[in-house]
């Protein structure tokens, strides 16, 4: 199970690092995850604070399922901001709200039961990694495929938007 564990920590790290990334690249983009963090957080906190907060979490995650020793903690703290973001979007649909999902990068793809359903999966993979961790000690390819294949999930999750577009039958 350890090598499942190396996988999730790989698909969370990963993830994480791309999302918080894509907020921070530059002034527009922030200014967009800001945009899209107003529509959607509740009014208190303020929303610089609220989004502020999301990013150190996302950037917290990364460094702590990356270091041995607190692994544990970090995949705790990601099944919390994947609770927090899937109530957020869940609220969002309620009021029919057709912000685009800015968990990735800009995307003009308005949030649906597909980003419910994602966070949901990356919950459930946090939950795994959480209960199946323990320090790796095995064969060195096998590692290395845990990780490539952990990758390569976080690839297709942060692309997934466009992947759907890509595939979907245009109007």
């Amino acid at each position: 199970m350890e090598y499942v564990a190396l996988g999730c920590r790989s698909l969370v790290a990963l993830l994480f690092l791309v999302s918080a990334a894509s907020k921070l690249r530059g002034r527009s983009a922030y200014a967009d995850f800001l945009a899209a963090t107003r529509r959607l957080a509740p009014p208190w906190p303020p929303v610089r604070v609220a989004a502020a907060a999301v990013v150190a979490a996302e950037l917290a995650i990364v460094v702590l399922v990356a270091a041995p020793g607190t692994v544990r903690a970090g995949f705790a703290l990601a099944l919390g901001l994947l609770a927090a973001f899937t109530c957020a979007i869940a609220a969002a649909l309620r009021r029919a709200e057709r912000t685009p999902c800015a968990c990735f990068g800009a995307s003009d793809r308005p949030l649906g039961r597909g980003h419910l359903a994602r966070n949901l999966i990356l919950m459930a993979v946090s939950a795994l990694g959480l209960l199946t961790y323990a320090p790796v000690t095995g064969d060195v390819a096998a590692m290395l495929t845990a990780v490539a294949a952990g990758a390569v999930a976080a690839i297709v999750v942060a692309l997934g938007d466009d992947l759907i577009d890509l595939f979907s039958p245009t109007a």
